[in-house]
C-alpha cells in the first residue's frame, strides 16, 4: 500500500508543469492614474494569467464600482511585454494594455474599437499597485472615453450621424 501511495504521489508531482520564473498566474491589482501620475482615476483593474497550461489567456475585472458604475469582467491575452484586457460596452469595445513589469509607475494604454475594426488610442497613463479609490476624482477611464466619443459624434457633420 505504501509503495502504491508513493508511486501515485510521484506521478502526480511529475505531471505538474514547472513554474516559470516570476509566476505569471499571480493576481495583480492596479489603480489608474494620468500620464504624470498627479491625478488618479476612480477605477482600476484586477487581473491574472489564466492557469490553463500552454495558454496566454488573461482574465480579470475592471474595478469601476468606486466610480458609481459597476465592476465588469475582462478577458484577453498576456505575453512577455503586456497584459491586453478587453471590455465590451454597448456600442464599442475598450481594450486596456497594461505593460510589464507590473510595478508602481508602470504604464497603461486604453484603446476604443468600433465593430472590431476601427480602433484609436483614447487614454493612457501610469498605474500604481493596489486599489484604493481616491476621493479626488470621480471620473473613470471608461467615462472619459464615453465623453470623447460623444464629442466626436457632436463634431461630425449632421448627415454623417
Amino acid at each position: 500500500m505504501n509503495k502504491f501511495l508513493m508511486l501515485s504521489a510521484a506521478a502526480l508531482l511529475g505531471s505538474i508543469a514547472p513554474a516559470s520564473a516570476g509566476d505569471q498566474s499571480r493576481s495583480y491589482t492596479v489603480h489608474f492614474f494620468t500620464g504624470g501620475g498627479a491625478n488618479s482615476y476612480c477605477d482600476g483593474m484586477t487581473f491574472r494569467k489564466d492557469r490553463a497550461e500552454g495558454k496566454h489567456i488573461a482574465v480579470g475585472t475592471h474595478l469601476n464600482d468606486g466610480c458609481g458604475g459597476r465592476d465588469v469582467p475582462v478577458v484577453g491575452t498576456v505575453n512577455r511585454k503586456k497584459f491586453t484586457l478587453n471590455e465590451s460596452q454597448s456600442s464599442f469595445g475598450v481594450v486596456y494594455d497594461i505593460y510589464k513589469p507590473i510595478e508602481n509607475g508602470g504604464t497603461w494604454d486604453e484603446w476604443v474599437c468600433y465593430s472590431g475594426s476601427s480602433c484609436f488610442e483614447a487614454n493612457s497613463g501610469i498605474y500604481k499597485l493596489g486599489f484604493a479609490a481616491r476621493g479626488g476624482s470621480r471620473v473613470s477611464t471608461t467615462a472619459r472615453v464615453a465623453q470623447m466619443i460623444a464629442a466626436r459624434k457632436a463634431a461630425r457633420h449632421p448627415a454623417d450621424r
